[in-house]
């Protein structure tokens, strides 16, 4: 008995793990369709080969694992949208000085705005009184790794140069390098470093702040806190800040 027991208590946390994994990626669907539709919005056309946004989107959410009918669904509800669903920015005041840019896609701008003023107070945060978009640059960024064996970075600053790109930085993670451009090259330049043996872990767009604000612990233990109730929000997209 107290061996079937255990093997129904392994079971059932089986189970427990799984549906967790399951809603998590159920998740992830979500917002990578909302960026599909983003993008098609943006660039204006369903068609990935004559916009750029949509491609960067559908390349984000293959690398994710994102099956292809998926995928093809999402299209195909952008282009029969009957609620008329509006990219719509939301400029969010941290502490210190920090700001984060709130991209959202809803067919009731207003109702998302009051329900993410809700989060924003009780987070002790607040909509920005003045635009904070002039406190980014939009980019272009790869993140790729290198074949090279030494002076990694030498050489990326080099192909950078060679492919166009406007610098190149150590990335996040151990042997990865990020690669900043112009958005309109951003398919370019990735072309050009596959062509040099990169191999491309991402491409992507993105908002790069200009400076960025320096917080305590207790400042980013209550921003992480906010950033996390932000981006549970059904219908935020992605979020950006400036946050060093």
């Amino acid at each position: 008995m107290d061996e079937l027991l255990s093997l129904i208590n392994k079971w059932a946390n089986i189970k427990h793990i799984k549906a967790e994994k399951d809603g998590e990626r159920a998740q992830l669907y979500v917002k990578l369709c909302q960026r599909i539709k983003v993008a098609i919005q943006e660039g204006g056309s369903s068609n990935p080969a004559t916009n750029m946004y949509l491609a960067q989107a559908m390349d984000v959410a293959k690398k994710k694992s994102m099956p292809i009918a998926n995928i093809q669904n999402c299209i195909k509800s952008a282009q029969g949208d009957k609620n008329k669903q509006q990219v719509v920015w939301y400029e969010i005041r941290g502490p210190r000085g920090c700001y984060m840019m709130a991209q959202a896609l809803t067919d009731a701008p207003k109702r998302t705005k009051d329900t993410l003023s809700s989060i924003l107070r009780r987070n002790g945060a607040a909509y920005a009184e003045s635009s904070a978009r002039h406190l980014f640059d939009h980019k272009g960024i790869i993140v790729a790794t290198s074949e090279a064996k030494s002076d990694v970075l030498d050489k990326a600053v080099d192909d950078a140069i060679d492919c166009g790109a406007e610098e190149v930085v150590p990335g996040e993670v151990e042997g990865q390098l990020k690669f900043f451009c112009e958005m309109k090259e951003l398919n370019i330049i990735k072309t050009k470093l596959e062509s040099k043996n990169y191999k491309i872990i991402s491409a992507d767009f993105d908002l790069i702040p200009k400076m960025k604000v320096e917080l305590s612990d207790s400042e980013m233990e209550a921003v992480s806190k906010l950033v996390d109730k932000v981006e549970d929000h059904p219908e935020i997209v992605k979020l950006y800040d400036n946050i060093a």
